[in-house]
Order: structure tokens, then C-alpha cells, then sequence
């Protein structure tokens, strides 16, 4: 399970195919809430879907957290059940709120289980959850330390789809209508857009526009989308130029990654597992108000390995931005040096290796049990 957002459903989905590919045979049930984006990206991978009620509690007003805590305990119920009913050999959890309930029924029934940490820092959650777990996975060695002593921890980066990986540049550019030997700039906020880059992003339309040696793509997030369309009007650009392509929502984000030679993008952990793989320079923009300030450990990652260059949020101006763009794309020789060492930070491997530890799980002792039919396919 993993819920939320794309940093904690991708890796899950991922994970689940690289599982059926590897044992066809095997059976699969995604955990995810009704109101998560993954009640629309699971379905259409073609997983058995089920549902629990699940939010958050931490930042939350008195109320919210009373209602919160009501929801928690009808979630666990749920959890239990799903967990009895379904009986798997392994459980595995990516984050989101509906991966404390189900881990920890896991847990409770002996059920072997893995967690997924996607970032340089461990949230809360997982930090209190990983006294419990089978296994803890963490991009980086140095996450670590932040773990209790006793807990098993293995370093594994977030997991990425071949697809990420094996779209061709051609395949890509094309997607999008675009050429495919001209400089490529890719823009997107993860699953639900951000702010910040969507504010540069208008002035890099001007940018672009007065550019047509330069291309553009851009996902804004389906939440500012009807925003930044009507923003673009008011700048004259009801229509886009030839080179420029703005989208609500990047589905097929291997075509976006794989036609673009720079990355404009926040600093979620999968998000930069994807730039890495793909070894594509990167222009970071953490956001501010990540739990625990983690993007900014993740982009400190990054640009230490020498793969991208951090600019803070407040200090991300369209004007900013601007030049930092046209600084990197007018240096051909830049971009193919800091792809190459972004290449080297990524670990196009993760989801064979994440593979591999769940096969171990299932084939230790505690992990053996009797194969069940499993009833609960199809979504609730």
C-alpha cells in the first residue's frame, strides 16, 4: 500500500509489477483510501483495489484531530480485516496515511513486512512504525542513524518503473508533438503541481516563446491547471507556440522524462530517484513545507553528488529561474557533465533489488504459510 500522492503510490505500483513479471502466478491486493489520487492511477494498472479510512493527524486542529482519531480506529478495524481476509505472504508499504493502519495490522498477525522510507530524512510515521517491521529500506546510508537500534535497515533507492528508464528520446519527444533534437526543458511539481514552479512557469512561457531553439514541457497539476490556462491568456498566450506544451497532468511522465535535458522539479524522493535514473540534470526546488524539511536533505543529496543545483523557494522567482535555465541550456558541455553524474547517483536496479528482499521475506520461516485462495480482488 502507499497513498497520496505519486512519491508513495509510483513506488508501489512499481514494486507490484516488477512482482507479477518476476511470478506471474502471484497474487496481489493494493491498499490504498477512496479519496487518495491512487483510487485513480491503481485502477488503471489493473490491481485488485481496496479501500480503508485513513488521514492524518499531525498539524491538524483539535477537531480535526478528534475526527481523525475516529477515522483511525474505524481504518485499523478495516486493516485487520482486509489483512485476515487476504492473508498475504508479504506486506509492503510505501507511505501515506493508509500505511501506519495496514503495517501495523501486519504486524499484529505476524505477517512479515517490509517499509519503504523514499527520503533522505525518515518521516515520524516510519521512524515509530520500523520497531515493528521486518525490514526498513532508505535511499541513502546516511538515514541510517535515524533509526533505532536493532532495527533491520537495507539501503535501496526508491524503485522505477522500466518504462522510466527504457523510453527512448524519439518515443518521447513525440508524444508531446515536439521535435526531438532540440534542448528540452521539463517543468512539473509532482503528482499535484506546486506553486512556486508553476509561477516560474509563466515566465518561462515568455522565455520559451522568445526561444523556438528551446522546447517546453510543462504539468502543472490538475488543481492550477484552469488557473495557469487562464493566466496564459491574460499574457496573450491562448495559444501556446510550437515549442511549448502545458498539461494538467503528466500520465505517461517516462515520455516527459525521457524528451527533456533538464528538469525544473520539487525534491520528493521519487521524483529525484526518476531524474537520477534517467541521469538528467536538475534545477531543485524543495518545498518548503515538506514534513520535517526532508525535500531539502534529498536535494542536498543530489547536488553534492553534483547531478542538479538547489535554489529555495523563496529565492525561486520566475526571474530566478530564468536565468538558471538559460545559464544550463546554453552550456551543452554543463548539462552533459552533470548528466553523467546524476546518472551515477540513480538506481535504475532499485525495484529488482526490493524484489528480491519481499522473496526473502515470504521464504523465511516466519514468513511461510499456507497458500489461501484470495477473495478480496476487484475494487470496493
Amino acid at each position: 500500500m502507499g497513498g497520496g500522492t505519486g512519491g508513495h503510490i509510483y513506488p508501489a505500483l512499481t514494486v507490484a509489477e516488477h512482482l507479477k513479471q518476476r511470478y506471474p502466478d502471484s497474487h496481489l491486493l493494493y491498499v490504498g483510501t477512496r479519496e487518495g489520487l491512487e483510487a485513480d492511477l491503481v485502477p488503471r494498472r489493473g490491481l485488485p483495489f481496496k479501500t480503508i479510512a485513513a488521514q492524518g493527524l499531525f498539524g491538524k486542529s483539535p477537531v480535526a484531530v478528534a475526527r481523525g482519531l475516529v477515522k483511525a480506529v474505524g481504518g485499523s478495524l478495516q486493516a485487520l480485516a482486509l489483512v485476515r481476509g487476504f492473508r498475504p505472504d508479504v506486506v509492503v508499504g510505501t507511505g501515506g496515511y493508509v500505511s501506519g493502519p495496514v503495517m501495523m495490522a501486519a504486524a499484529f498477525l505476524g505477517r512479515p513486512t517490509l517499509l519503504m522510507e523514499a527520503n533522505a530524512f525518515p518521516g515520524m510515521t516510519v521512524r515509530a512504525l520500523s520497531r515493528w517491521m521486518s525490514v526498513v529500506t532508505v535511499p541513502y546510508a546516511t538515514a541510517k542513524r535515524y533509526f533505532p537500534k536493532g532495527v533491520r535497515v537495507e539501503v535501496v533507492n526508491n524503485p522505477v518503473r522500466q518504462e522510466i528508464i527504457t523510453a527512448t528520446r524519439e518515443a518521447g519527444a513525440a508524444a508531446f508533438g515536439l521535435s526531438h533534437d532540440k534542448p528540452t526543458l521539463l517543468v512539473f511539481g509532482g503528482s499535484r503541481g506546486a506553486l512556486t514552479l508553476n509561477q516560474a512557469g509563466l515566465s518561462l512561457v515568455r522565455l520559451f516563446a522568445a526561444h523556438p531553439e528551446w522546447q517546453l514541457v510543462w504539468g502543472t497539476g490538475k488543481a492550477y491547471f484552469s488557473k495557469i490556462t487562464a493566466d496564459l491568456a491574460d499574457m496573450g498566450f491562448s495559444e501556446l507556440p510550437a515549442n511549448i506544451r502545458v498539461e494538467p497532468f503528466l500520465y505517461r511522465v517516462e515520455n516527459a522524462l525521457a524528451a527533456a535535458d533538464l528538469v525544473l522539479c520539487r525534491a520528493g524522493g521519487s521524483t529525484l530517484a526518476e531524474v537520477t535514473a534517467r541521469g538528467l540534470p536538475a534545477i531543485i526546488v524543495p518545498s518548503p513545507v515538506a514534513t520535517h524539511h526532508h525535500q531539502d536533505y534529498n536535494a542536498e543529496a543530489v547536488a553534492k553528488g553534483g547531478g542538479g543545483l538547489v535554489v529555495p523557494d523563496a529565492k525561486a522567482s520566475g526571474d530566478r529561474i530564468g536565468r538558471e535555465v538559460t545559464a544550463l541550456l546554453g552550456a551543452p558541455g554543463r548539462l552533459v557533465e552533470m548528466a553523467a553524474k546524476s546518472r551515477a547517483l540513480g538506481q535504475p536496479d532499485a525495484a529488482d533489488r526490493l524484489v528480491d528482499l519481499i522473496v526473502s521475506l515470504a521464504d523465511h520461516p516466519k514468513g511461510r504459510r499456507e497458500r489461501y485462495p484470495r477473495k478480496l480482488g476487484g475494487r470496493n
